[in-house]
C-alpha cells in the first residue's frame, strides 16, 4: 500500500489591504470584510459555527452573522441545519473553473507539462505570480507517493521557492529587490533563506543559469528546480517546476537528470506562448 501524502500546511495569511488602499474613495471596506469571512471559511477547510468563524475572520460576531446571511442566500454558502456550522458552497467552484478556463499561459503550457510529467515521472507544476506569492494554476503529480500534499490553487511565499525566485530573477532587478524588501520573509524550515543579500545573489544566479534551486527551503525533504516561461519582451509570465522528495533524489542526480529536461519543456513552452 503506498504511504499516505501528508496534509498540506495551512495557507499562508492572505494579504491585507495596504494603508493607501484603505484609505481611497473607491475602497469598499463591507466587501473587504465579505472576502475576510470566505478567506478564513477556505483557510479552515471545514464546516465552521459562526463564533469560531467571528474569530478565524477577525470580525465581530454580529458582522460575520450578517456576512454570511447574505452569501447563505445568494447562493454561495451552505448552513447544516442541525450544527449551524457554515461552509463553502459548490458554487464557489464556478469561479474557479472560469480562472483556469481563461488562462491562456496554462492552455498553451499543459501539453507540454504533461509530457515532462510522463518522461520524468516526477510532479511537474505550473505557478504563477500574485503578489509576494506564488498559486499553483496547473499540477501533475508523481507516480510516487510524495510528502508534500499540494493542489490548484494552492499558495506559497516566492522568497522561498524555487517557481517564485525563477520569476523574480526576470523581474527588473530593482523591482525584484523592492517585492523581496516588502515581503513576509518567515522560515519555513531551518535551511529558508530570508537574508535581502543572500537573496539577491541567488536570484543573480538563476538569472545566469536559467533555472532556480530551492533545496529543503520550503518543505522539509523536498527538492525543487524551475525555469521561467517569458513573454517576447522577456518578462516572466510564470514558471515550470519539478518537485522530488530529497529521500529518493540526491542534488547532484536533480541537476544532472531532472534540469535539461525542465530547461527543454520550458524553452517549448516559451516558443508557444511568445504572442500572448
Amino acid at each position: 500500500m503506498r504511504p499516505r501524502p501528508a496534509p498540506a500546511p495551512a495557507p499562508p495569511a492572505r494579504r491585507t489591504a495596504s494603508a493607501a488602499e484603505g484609505d481611497s474613495r473607491l475602497f469598499i471596506a463591507s466587501l473587504a470584510k465579505c472576502f475576510q469571512v470566505l478567506e478564513a471559511l477556505n483557510t479552515a477547510g471545514r464546516a465552521v459555527g459562526l463564533t469560531e468563524l467571528a474569530l478565524l475572520s477577525g470580525i465581530d460576531r454580529s458582522g460575520v452573522q450578517r456576512i454570511t446571511h447574505t452569501l447563505r442566500v445568494l447562493g454561495y454558502l451552505r448552513q447544516d441545519p442541525a450544527t449551524r456550522a457554515l461552509r463553502l458552497s459548490g458554487r464557489m467552484l464556478e469561479f474557479g473553473h472560469t480562472v483556469l478556463a481563461t488562462n491562456r499561459l496554462r492552455e498553451r503550457a499543459q501539453p507540454h507539462l504533461e509530457a515532462l510529467n510522463r518522461r520524468t515521472g516526477e510532479t511537474v507544476n505550473l505557478m504563477e505570480l500574485e503578489g509576494d506569492e506564488i498559486v499553483y494554476v496547473a499540477r501533475f503529480a508523481s507516480v510516487h507517493a510524495v510528502s508534500v500534499d499540494l493542489h490548484v490553487g494552492s499558495r506559497l511565499p516566492a522568497f522561498c521557492t524555487a517557481a517564485g525566485r525563477a520569476i523574480l530573477s526576470r523581474l527588473d532587478p530593482a523591482e525584484a529587490q523592492a517585492r523581496l524588501k516588502a515581503a513576509r520573509r518567515s522560515a519555513m524550515t531551518a535551511r529558508t533563506v530570508t537574508d535581502l543579500a543572500r537573496l539577491r545573489a541567488l536570484l543573480e544566479r538563476a538569472r545566469d543559469d536559467g533555472y532556480a534551486l530551492n533545496d529543503q527551503e520550503a518543505f522539509v525533504g523536498d527538492i525543487s528546480v524551475a525555469a521561467p516561461l517569458l513573454d517576447t519582451h522577456g518578462q516572466p509570465l510564470g514558471a515550470i517546476n519539478i518537485a522530488v522528495p530529497s529521500p529518493r533524489w540526491q542534488l547532484d542526480d536533480v541537476l544532472a537528470r531532472l534540469v535539461p529536461a525542465l530547461l527543454k519543456t520550458a524553452a517549448a513552452v516559451n516558443r508557444e506562448i511568445r504572442f500572448l
